[in-house]
């Protein structure tokens, strides 16, 4: 038995064992794409344990050959040993799909080399907001018609996803990275202003003058930092899905929205649930810890 954190290869073996156990054939794919495709392979079983330390009770949604999001959650204000007594109600289920950023791919849109450079040094960078809203694109198609509330997990382990999944990189995904317009006319006028470009859930309407909801099948996109023992995550709402997530059984997690919905005169305005929006820090415990009744 395993006490404590433990570091991602740590996790990994606990999520194959777990899969092992449970779901025989997704622990062959699973050991696959742990030597194909590490990224996802880490983004996946992490995931997986933070829903766990989360007390959101996660299972293994796919199925082999058909597809599906990948895991089906249950969120609920009872104990973890009360739920296993009382059927959950079906609006407290919702859908978490994960996905990962290349780290090759990360290096090259920022500037940030996959490693702790000697000695540490800053200088400039690139964002990944549109590396974020291709993903939120993709995972928006496969999740049409899914029928509930549905999360996209999108899970790093780059050296340098400290700097690039953190608060104002939320911001930035929900509403398109920031631009300064200074009139002509006025320079001391200037204002913070967005194209929309790569906003993740609204875009100018066909008028150009309103701004209209897109990717209504995504609930809410969580940016998952992964770190050596622990993961850090922020939250991004959608202003108007197909079916709302009920943000109550997360409710440590700082969540980034629209102060103010739908938006009127081009002015977005944007709020934080929690009032301190540092991103939670959630410890990687072995899963056959948190089946045993641990929690956050």
């Amino acid at each position: 038995m395993t006490f404590g954190p433990v570091n991602i290869e740590g996790m990994l073996d606990s999520y194959w064992e777990y899969l092992r156990r449970r779901y025989p054939k997704n622990s062959e794919r699973f050991a696959h794409a742990r030597h194909a495709s590490p990224e996802s392979a880490t983004a996946e079983a992490i995931t997986f344990g933070i829903l766990q330390s989360l007390s959101l009770s996660p299972e293994v949604n796919e199925s082999m050959g058909k597809g599906g999001a990948d895991f089906l959650c249950t969120g609920s204000h009872l104990s973890p040993a009360l739920r296993r007594m009382v059927e959950a109600s079906p609006e407290n289920r919702f859908l978490v799909e994960v996905s990962s950023l290349d780290p090759e791919a990360v290096t090259e849109r920022t500037n940030i080399p996959n490693e702790f450079p000697e000695p540490f040094s800053g200088g400039a960078f690139g964002l990944l907001t549109q590396a974020v809203c291709n993903t939120a694109k993709d995972k928006d198609k496969q999740l049409q018609d899914c029928g509930m509330p549905a999360v996209v997990a999108i899970a790093s382990a780059h050296h340098g996803i400290g700097a690039l999944f953190n608060k104002a990189a939320a911001q930035w995904c929900l509403v398109s990275d920031p631009q300064m317009t200074i009139p002509l006319n006025d320079p001391e006028g200037g204002r913070q202003t967005t194209n929309l470009r790569n906003s993740l859930f609204f875009r100018p309407g066909a008028d150009r003058k309103t701004i209209v909801p897109c990717r209504q099948n995504i609930s809410a996109i969580l940016l998952i930092a992964v770190h050596g023992e622990h993961s850090e995550i922020y939250g991004i709402l959608h202003p108007e899905p197909a079916f709302p997530l009920n943000i109550q059984f997360f409710p440590k997690l700082p969540f980034i929205r629209v102060k103010s919905w739908p938006i009127t005169n081009g002015l977005i305005s944007t709020e934080w649930v929690v009032t301190a929006p540092d991103g939670l820090s959630v410890p990687h415990f072995a899963i056959e810890r948190l089946e045993e009744g641990a929690t956050l």
